[in-house]
């Protein structure tokens, strides 16, 4: 069973819509950065595998996912490894995830609990103290970006790939800083948290990559971190072992009503949610066939869920 850490907004329940934060993990000013004995950090479904080694004598390795709570945004080097350098989440809370991936990160579904997919609209970015102030100012190992003239074309490239199973529905890049401009005056090394949003929200795993223009024979030069916070607003579209049967969608295209039939002598409570995992409607669901108005919906794609005794029901539909 992997660590479960009940959220500060987290609704009760899988599956409800919340959205990933990390404040009750860890106090202002610690980390954490071993999962054991688990292999990774779940937060509302979501799961953030971390490796951790301890090699004895105040000697430790990790990859993966850390959550932190850190601060420092001057002290340059390895042993600042955890903090952003928004020294804050990206909400202005006080705790945010770390990634070191000098290979491959990734975050997926948690498959213990939950099964089929989440809707996640968009993450937040950031650098990390360590890797921001090695690219502004260089250090034994890796270049200052821009060189002494400013002139160098330097990158920090984090390459998003969102999938469902297995199947690639996206590749975004999103440079953590940009000296490739002609113009000198828009080089950046990002010192803000920015949200990348996702056209096709449908997932059930995100991987990101990191390359840099400063690399060498052994990798990359530039610290291979970087900052994440405010996971959307994931909806699970699927929970393992709470499958309400007895329902199903007549119509998975609908323009003004939504047909249900029910064959449960039962009044249950149903939800509508946008791809965006906001509920914009609510109701009770009774035996026989049902007409839910949804004419007020916008058009697009939404998500129909039943829930009664600790089982649910959940379809997709178009409304045109």
């Amino acid at each position: 069973m992997k660590k479960l850490f009940t959220l500060l907004l987290l609704v009760i329940g899988l599956g409800l819509n919340a959205q990933v934060y990390f404040e009750d993990s860890v106090l202002p000013g610690a980390f954490i950065n071993d999962s054991s004995p688990d292999t990774g950090f779940v937060f509302d479904n979501l799961f953030f595998p971390n490796s951790f080694t301890d090699c004895g004598e105040d000697c430790e390795f990790w990859s993966g996912w850390a959550i932190s709570a850190t601060t420092d945004v001057t002290t340059p080097g390895f042993m600042n490894q955890y903090s952003s350098i928004v020294g804050e989440g990206a909400d202005g809370s006080h705790a945010y995830a770390v990634s070191y991936a000098f290979s491959e990160s990734y975050v997926t579904l948690d498959r213990e609990q939950t099964s089929g997919m989440v809707t996640l609209p968009s993450i937040h970015f950031t650098n990390s103290t360590y890797a921001y102030l090695s690219m502004r100012d260089g250090d034994g190992v890796a270049k200052k970006f821009g060189g002494e003239t400013g002139n160098d074309p330097d990158f920090f490239l984090l390459t998003i790939n969102t999938y469902l199973e297995n199947v690639l529905q996206e590749t975004i890049p999103f440079y953590l800083a940009d000296y490739r401009f002609e113009d000198n005056s828009q080089d950046y090394i990002l010192d803000e948290w920015m949200e990348v949003e996702f056209s096709n929200p449908e997932v059930d795993s995100v991987t990101f990559r990191l390359t840099s223009s400063d690399s060498g024979m052994f990798g990359m030069n530039t610290p291979a971190y970087f900052c994440a916070d405010v996971f959307g607003n994931p909806l699970v579209l699927s929970v393992t072992n709470s499958n309400l049967s007895g329902l199903s969608l007549v119509n998975t295209l609908a323009s003004s009503e939504l047909i249900i039939n029910s064959e449960l002598d039962k009044n249950m409570d149903y939800q509508i949610f946008g791809i965006s995992g906001q509920a914009l409607q609510n109701g009770k669901i009774n035996q026989g066939e049902q007409y839910l108005s949804i004419h007020n919906l916008p058009v697009g794609k939404y998500w129909i869920r039943v829930q009664h005794d600790g089982l649910q029901w959940t379809k997709g539909f178009v409304k045109q």
